[in-house]
């Protein structure tokens, strides 16, 4: 009875009050508290949904680029780590290009931003010039590996949206730390192309094809397999040096491309209704992402220390647009709007998505915990003309919870009471341990 009252009283008053009176953010909270009161009844007031002291804030205070990150002593706190190629897997590459079939320019695009770039071949071919003259070994010549998602014209000349993949030169990788070896991270990049510069003729080549890891037992790595190629001699028809043709076997130089997921062992998982609940569906799962807070003092930044939160998008079981951090979720997972993505029944599977968004500046006069940070991630939902951005406010009912990052989100229209039996109990008192 008590919890059908407090529904009442929560929709009278909405009802009360002419609709101008209300913004639209005030409205949906309105709306979105009075469905909230009719389902679970009392908030503790003291309840804050897991924005609390156990959200930890780390320190990244390294220098750290836009284009990579190359302080590899932190990368097993940021990052979940590929293994090392293996022989075996570089003979499994070996052994696909050998059979030829699909073997062009090019074949497939990598759809990655934030990607691990790891060596795995430095070819042993040689070739003659158009003098005749043999060159040694061709991958000797091949340095400055770039990723991005410009072009290379037929003179060498690159367009704009280019990056230094750091340590690739003379086709290979020698940098090692502690277990990792030969892999650089490139962060809010694109990997939509790659190309090398040749030391012999003096011009960057985007020559290789793309192999998906899939075909040859290594699902979610894609390797990119470069052939040699020198045509200096087009604008220098004297310099026949300058000139060498192809082979299109594709194995001077390979590297391997796979997304850089954020580990998030001491992150945190938000889980959000975007507004649209009823009592048959408070199912927390129209936005799912992890996050972790820390502090960096990026070069683009100008070196100042910075509040960052990486951030990794796990499911949408929305279908209205939805923002995380500026990002929109389903263009990030690459389906249309009307699509749910991760939250099982009838929807569909999709790997999940990192990026990293600023937060700020850090004024050490006043740090912020982790809490507020977290809760600093915008969420915002458009419905209509209506721009919402969904709040948890102490002992107010919650748009987004926090739970750990080990916790499993309910299937599509499950709601949350039903596999979480214990979570009515934790609304009215914040100490029940409900998952």
């Amino acid at each position: 009875m008590k919890k059908v009252i407090l529904g009442l009283i929560a929709l009278l008053s909405f009802t009360a009050c002419n609709k101008n009176d209300y913004s639209p953010q005030e409205a949906a909270n309105a709306k979105f508290e009075a469905e909230f009161a009719k389902t679970f009844g009392e908030i503790d007031k003291a309840q804050t949904w897991g924005f609390d002291e156990s959200i930890k804030v780390f320190d990244f205070t390294q220098t750290v680029t836009r284009s990579h990150d190359v302080n590899r002593s932190q990368w097993s706190s940021k990052y979940i780590i590929p293994a090392n190629v293996t022989a075996d897997e570089e003979q499994a590459i070996m052994n696909k290009l050998a059979e030829g079939s699909g073997n062009r320019d090019k074949n497939l695009t990598i759809p990655y931003t934030s990607f691990f770039v790891y060596h795995v071949h430095k070819g042993t071919d040689t070739y003659n010039d158009h003098n005749g003259a043999n060159i040694g070994v061709a991958s000797d010549y091949m340095n400055h590996l770039q990723c991005g998602s410009g072009t290379v014209a037929e003179n060498g000349v690159q367009s704009e949206f280019w990056e230094h993949v750091n340590n690739f030169n003379s086709g290979q990788q020698n940098t090692n730390w502690w277990t990792i070896e030969g892999a650089t991270v490139m962060l809010e990049s694109s990997s939509a192309n790659f190309a090398y510069h040749n030391s012999r003729d003096n011009k960057y080549h985007d020559t290789y094809t793309v192999i998906d890891g899939t075909t040859i037992g290594y699902p979610g790595f894609y390797y990119v397999c470069f052939d040699f190629l020198a045509n200096g001699d087009i604008e220098q028809p004297s310099n026949k040096n300058m000139g060498v043709d192809r082979n299109y076997n594709y194995t001077d130089w390979i590297i391997r491309v796979s997304p850089c997921e954020f580990d998030m062992t001491d992150g945190v998982r938000i889980i959000a209704e975007d507004l649209g609940a009823s009592e048959s569906d408070f199912d927390y799962n129209d936005v799912v992402f992890d996050a972790k807070v820390a502090i960096e003092n990026p070069a683009e930044r100008n070196y100042q220390n910075t509040y960052v939160a990486y951030i990794v998008l796990r499911a949408a079981g929305c279908t209205l647009p939805l923002t995380v951090g500026g990002k929109e979720v389903h263009e990030a997972f690459g389906v249309p709007t009307n699509i749910m993505v991760n939250t099982r029944r009838n929807t569909v599977s999709k790997e999940p998505v990192s990026f990293k968004m600023y937060l700020g500046d850090v004024d050490y006069s006043n740090l912020k915990s982790g809490a507020e940070l977290v809760k600093s991630i915008p969420v915002i939902v458009k419905n209509g003309n209506n721009v919402i951005e969904l709040e948890a406010e102490t002992g107010r009912a919650p748009e987004k919870i926090a739970v750990g990052t080990r916790f499993v989100w309910c299937d599509e229209r499950e709601p949350i009471y039903t596999r979480y039996t214990l979570f009515p109990n934790w609304v009215r008192d914040k100490s029940v341990v409900w998952y």
